[in-house]
């Protein structure tokens, strides 16, 4: 009994620790939750922000942010901020990838229950340093696509 729970405990843990850094399901719960043409309900909201930004976010959660340009950006420590709101009827979360600019991989964001007909964002903020190279006045753009979305 006490090996069996060892080796599920091992399964488990290599799962949690994977190289890709994604919470997957086993494949039965996959087959029977995956729904990816629900991604349309998903109100994605992907911004580059100051730690000011940030906390101005996270102090008032209805705040509008507004994406500054590039040159107000350029050389200072930046945070991918990606705001999702569930539109949908059902309960809705999976794994979005995030491209910020010059960032070379997609970040992989877990993104956990979102409640149907969401008033309110869920709001998740990464750490990615100085990555705005051009001091220019064009928007930075972040590329995102769901890797999986599941539904209940």
């Amino acid at each position: 009994m006490i090996k069996r729970f060892f080796f599920v405990l091992l399964v488990g843990m290599m799962g949690f620790f994977s190289s890709k850094g994604e919470a997957k399901l086993d494949p039965e719960s996959h087959a029977m939750l995956s729904n990816p043409a629900y991604a349309k309900h998903i109100e994605i909201q992907c911004y580059l922000v100051t730690r000011e930004q940030l906390a101005e976010v996270f102090e008032n959660e209805k705040l509008q942010v507004t994406q500054k340009s590039n040159k107000e950006l350029y050389q200072k420590n930046l945070f991918l901020l990606v705001r999702c709101r569930n539109r949908g009827k059902h309960v809705a979360f999976g794994t979005l990838k995030c491209l910020p600019p010059n960032c070379g991989s997609p970040i992989s964001i877990d993104i956990t229950r979102m409640w149907a007909n969401q008033i309110d964002f869920n709001d998740y903020a990464i750490y990615l340093g100085s990555v705005i190279v051009f001091s220019n006045n064009e928007l930075p753009q972040i590329n995102y696509e769901w890797n999986c979305i599941y539904t209940m």
